[in-house]
């Protein structure tokens, strides 16, 4: 679904939060705020108010943006003149906006965090300090900072309820859904965006609605519940009159496009695509049309026009480009890629699929390094093909020549002969390799084995050597309750022996080949850790992946990361509630694994509890470990590895 941030920054002052702006003096019109300014005369607050009203005005409706920066800057040099502090903060949280309307989210983030200083400052009521705080985190959502996003309107949630502000600020809420859909939680932001909604019907702000109706319809599209998500959008669309806020409107109806397309409705799709797109357009918005011509490349794509689909892919990407978007650049480069995969064209897929890779993080390169290599393996299969099609046609030809003339048929005879020499000589070499290939493979194993009984049983049994050594020693000293203790730690000692050769012996069982038998392998070890610490579990196992094969290195793999996340989960979490989920999405194997406990920092706790690891042999097998945790809203872990 189309991910266009601007949405609803604009929404702050319609939602009825800040009184002190709006008083009988000063128009509210467009017109009546143009007469005002150009009669009355610049020495007041209340100049200084028309100003930032009128400011607010031209940017939001009528999208002159340059106009709406003058002007409030103006209205913030007199209102810093005059010593108001109302007015300097209303004017940077509008020049923050502005700025966040014309897609430079670093600049609305230094705009509105002057504000929040500004309101400090001046001493500004409880809610408009609240509200300067929930502005900021509006900006760190736009910068696709959404722990921090999530972080700052909490706080602006503590603080409203600290000072009991009624109504609750709705914008709070609304980014809180917005950080959380963000991070893939949709049906956690659902819950912040219904409080949202309700406070801004009680106010009977439209516009704040339909900016709400709008997210929500986004989140059940994530969860592709398609027809429901058709039902918000469609909610969100009668709550904006006339023609106004038409960007909004091109947003919601690309939506509705995109929604209709997944529901296979392809007909009934078109329609709200191109009106997005001529809206965007109309508007000069390139963040809007970028994503305009996305959705309709990829409708077209559907439809096997392939022409028309690169067409529009490519206006895409030349628009995110000039906007410097990387987010935005690497996804329409993959889907360009995947765009000619679908085609056949395998080399200008393995083209954008390079370029795709070079431009992310290798965090998320580590992701698509198998896809690269496929690719490759594409590519090359194509250009052998295209070898052995010319010289089939080759020998066809010479087979016909022959058959006219007696050297010919000599001349053939010779080509054959070498012919056949040279696809001896080539099996053999192609028979070598596949042998070293499987001696290399059978080394490798023998390194793991060795590296396994090392690492995990060797330390282990010199310790149970000198603890032996050590029991001998009390009992000749005659303390036989500290050798009983010895005792039982050899015990423990020799028990994790065993579950270590255990695990070796079933890593290496060819008969484990397949994702199922990891799966249960991990249910069967997590079921009595949970039981023990009154733990509710849920374990789900994707039918599709039964029957898939998965090599001894990435079984391994994945077993241990699954087994310290689960050995983690149990110990620090003070969870009640946990799942682990296989999941089979296309041709991506997907592990979760979450729950409802304490939570930890990320960051601070980036390099204990076996973090560091995990995501070190997630890289191995070619996959992505994400690790997602607020302090007290519990814990999730998301793996992603490519199926081949």
């Amino acid at each position: 679904m189309k991910q266009i941030y601007f949405l609803w920054l604009v929404v702050l002052y319609l939602s009825g939060i800040h009184s002190g702006i709006l008083i009988a003096q000063v128009p509210k019109s467009l017109d009546s705020l143009e007469a005002y300014v150009k009669t009355y005369a610049p020495t007041d607050t209340n100049y200084v108010k028309a100003l930032n009203r009128l400011g607010d005005l031209t940017s939001r409706k009528k999208a002159d943006y340059s106009r709406a920066d003058s002007l409030l800057r103006v209205s913030e040099k007199l209102a810093l003149k005059l010593d108001f502090g109302l007015g300097v903060t209303d004017a940077n949280i509008y020049l923050g906006s502005n700025y966040y309307l014309t897609d430079r989210p670093q600049q609305a983030l230094e705009y509105l965090q002057k504000a929040q200083i500004m309101a400090e400052k001046y001493k500004l009521s409880p809610r408009m300090r609240a509200q300067t705080i929930t502005n900021v985190g509006v900006a760190y959502n736009k910068l696709k900072q959404y722990e921090k996003a999530i972080e700052t309107h909490l706080r602006s949630v503590r603080l409203q309820e600290q000072l009991n502000i009624q109504p609750r600020i709705p914008t709070t809420y609304e980014g809180l859904g917005l950080g959380l859909k963000n991070m893939t939680k949709p049906r956690e932001a659902i819950k912040y965006f219904e409080q949202a909604l309700a406070l801004k019907v009680a106010a009977k702000n439209d516009y704040g609605a339909a900016i709400t109706e709008h997210n929500i319809g986004r989140c059940y599209d994530d969860l592709n519940q398609e027809k429901e998500a058709i039902k918000h959008y469609k909610t969100a669309l009668s709550y904006i009159p006339g023609t106004d806020y038409e960007l909004l409107r091109a947003d919601i109806l690309g939506n509705i496009g995109l929604a209709l397309r997944k529901d296979k409705r392809f007909q009934e799709a078109k329609p709200y695509l191109e009106q997005g797109l001529a809206i965007a357009i109309k508007h000069n918005n390139k963040e809007s049309i970028s994503g305009s011509y996305f959705d309709l490349g990829r409708f077209y794509e559907e439809q096997k026009d392939y022409k028309q689909a690169e067409l529009y892919m490519k206006k895409a990407l030349k628009l995110a480009n000039e906007r410097e978007d990387k987010v935005t650049i690497a996804e329409y480069t993959q889907g360009l890629a995947d765009l000619y995969g679908g085609m056949k064209d395998f080399q200008q897929a393995y083209v954008y699929q390079l370029e795709r890779n070079q431009r992310m993080d290798s965090a998320t390169a580590i992701r698509t390094s198998a896809e690269v290599q496929r690719m490759v393996a594409k590519y090359e299969t194509e250009k052998k093909e295209a070898r052995i099609q010319l010289l089939q046609q080759q020998a066809k030809f010479n087979q016909q020549e022959t058959e006219r003339t007696r050297f010919r048929t000599n001349a053939l005879l010779t080509g054959a002969a070498l012919f056949l020499l040279l696809g001896g000589a080539v099996s053999a070499w192609l028979l070598n390799r596949a042998k070293l290939r499987r001696l290399e493979e059978a080394q490798q194993l023998r390194k793991q084995i060795a590296h396994d009984l090392h690492d995990e049983v060797g330390s282990t049994l010199s310790s149970i050597s000198m603890l032996s050594g050590h029991t001998d020693t009390l009992l000749r000293q005659n303390q036989p309750e500290s050798a009983q203790k010895m005792v039982q730690k050899i015990y423990t000692d020799a028990r994790q022996i065993l579950e270590s050769i255990d695990e070796i012996i079933w890593t290496i069982n060819p008969g484990n080949d397949s994702l199922q038998r990891i799966a249960l392998r991990l249910q069967e070890y997590a079921q009595p850790l949970m039981e023990s610490k009154n733990i509710k579990f849920d374990f789900q196992i994707d039918a599709l992946l039964e029957d898939i094969p998965i090599s001894m290195e990435v079984r391994r793999s994945l077993y241990l990361i699954g087994k310290e996340a689960i050995n983690n989960l149990v110990k620090y979490s003070q969870a009640t509630q946990a799942t682990v989920r296989f999941e089979k999405n296309d041709n991506q194997l997907r592990v979760l694994i979450e729950d409802n406990g304490q939570g930890f920092d990320t960051v601070q706790q980036s390099g204990r509890t076996g973090q560091a690891s995990m995501k070190q042999r997630a890289q191995a097998m070619g996959g992505l470990l994400e690790i997602r945790s607020i302090p007290k809203e519990g814990t999730r872990l998301i793996l992603t590895a490519l199926l081949t």
